[in-house]
C-alpha cells in the first residue's frame, strides 16, 4: 500500500488507483504558522494530509480568527470549499509542521465519481461535520463559557487523554472564545479536578467529572 493508503478516504482504493493519484498530486511540505490559502481565495484542490495539523481559519472583526474547522494527518483537507466552488470565506493554515500532497479539484471529483468507497466516506464525513457545526451554534448561543470549554474537551476522543494539543490562545480561537475566558474556564475545571494542564496539552483527568460540568454549568 502507498503512503496515501494511510488516510481513511482512500484506503479501500486498489492499489493501481493510489499509485496513480500519487503521480497526479504535488508534494508539499510547509512550516508551521503557514498560510496555505487565504480567506477568499477559490479552493483549487485538496490537501491529502499525510502529517502534522490544519486549520479553517475564519477572518473576524478586530483583525482577529475563528478556527471553524481542524484536521490531523492522515486526513483530506479543504473537501468542502473544493465541492462548494465559488470563494471561501475562510483560508486555511497550518498550525504545525505539515507534509501533504496537493491534489486538483478536478481529479478529486473523478475519485468521488468513480469509486463508492470514497464517495460514501466523504458525505459520512460531511453530514458528521455538518451536525457537529449545528452543535456548536447551540452550544455559542446557549452555553457558558466554562460549560462550553468542558463539553467541547469532553467530546473529544476518549482513548487518547490528552484531550487538546496544542496552546490556550489555539483552543480559544477554535472555540470562538479569549484566550482570557479559556484560561480562566480551564482554572475552574482544573479545580474541580477534571482535567489537567501540562505540557503535552490538556489531560482529562476524569471522565465523568468533566462530563458532569458541562451538564452543570448548562
Amino acid at each position: 500500500m502507498t503512503f496515501l493508503g494511510a488516510i481513511p478516504a482512500l484506503r479501500g482504493l486498489p492499489e493501481a488507483v493510489l499509485v496513480r493519484t500519487a503521480a497526479e498530486a504535488r508534494p508539499a511540505r510547509y512550516p508551521a504558522g503557514t498560510r496555505l490559502r487565504p480567506a477568499g481565495q477559490p479552493a483549487e484542490g485538496v490537501l491529502l494530509l499525510l502529517s502534522g495539523t490544519v486549520v479553517a481559519a475564519q477572518p473576524v472583526s478586530g483583525g482577529g480568527e475563528v478556527w471553524t474547522g481542524r484536521w490531523t494527518g492522515p486526513a483530506i483537507v479543504d473537501k468542502p470549499a473544493v465541492l462548494a466552488g465559488g470563494v471561501p470565506t475562510s483560508g486555511l493554515l497550518a498550525v504545525t509542521a505539515i507534509s501533504a500532497r496537493m491534489l486538483a479539484a478536478a481529479r478529486f471529483r473523478v475519485l468521488l465519481e468513480e469509486h463508492r468507497s470514497v464517495r460514501e466516506h466523504v458525505l459520512r464525513h460531511l453530514a458528521r461535520d455538518v451536525g457537529y457545526a449545528r452543535q456548536r451554534l447551540v452550544d455559542a448561543a446557549t452555553l457558558p463559557a466554562v460549560a462550553r470549554v468542558a463539553a467541547w474537551l469532553h467530546a473529544q476522543d476518549p482513548g487518547d487523554a490528552v484531550a487538546w494539543r496544542g496552546s490556550q490562545e489555539q483552543l480559544a480561537r477554535h472555540l470562538g472564545l479569549s484566550r482570557v475566558t479559556v484560561n480562566r474556564a480551564l482554572a475552574r475545571l482544573t479545580g474541580d479536578g477534571a482535567v489537567r494542564r501540562t505540557p503535552r496539552g490538556i489531560v482529562v483527568t476524569d471522565r465523568d467529572r468533566l462530563g458532569a460540568s458541562a451538564a452543570d454549568l448548562r
